[in-house]
């Protein structure tokens, strides 16, 4: 009977052992799941921060890329006026004044044909442009306005 106390004993002992070392090795992997879970809450946050941080980047590149595009739009412009200009530059280039006059409209072909008229009648020296100012048709003003749009354009 006394061997059975021993036995017993023995056991409980043992028992309180494995369940000291169970509990030991619980509380080790409580502390590494806290560490853990503290560590992942510390991820969730810069991943909540960086999402933001990536969201206000895509609204900067949104940004940028409309400047972007109303720059490429106005250098667009910019090119097509620059080619407007020379293509009438190129198109005016041979053209007499007369010719550019009547080309903008600032005279009609009627005004031209009684200049010419009026040259051929008094053998002037004039010029058709002079007649014309000469006639009223258009102000001395107006003409120095057109002889330098004229120069202006084909380049003079």
């Amino acid at each position: 009977m006394e061997s059975m106390y021993f036995i017993i004993l023995a056991c409980s002992i043992t028992l309180i052992l494995i369940l000291l070392t169970l509990l030991k090795k619980y509380n080790e992997m409580r502390d590494v799941l806290a560490r853990l879970e503290t560590e992942n809450n510390g991820m969730v946050m810069r991943k909540e921060s960086y999402e933001s941080e990536i969201g206000s980047l895509n609204e900067e590149i949104a940004e940028y890329t409309k400047e972007y595009m109303l720059l490429e739009r106005s250098l667009a412009e910019s090119r097509q006026a620059e080619t407007e200009r020379n293509l009438e530059k190129e198109r005016y280039k041979y053209m007499t004044f007369v010719e550019y006059l009547l080309a903008q409209g600032y005279i009609t072909q009627e005004h031209v044909t009684k200049a010419e008229e009026y040259r051929k009648k008094n053998i002037s020296s004039m010029g058709v442009a002079e007649v014309l100012v000469l006639f009223n048709q258009i102000s001395s003003q107006d003409m120095k306005r057109y002889r330098d749009n004229y120069r202006k354009v084909i380049g003079g």
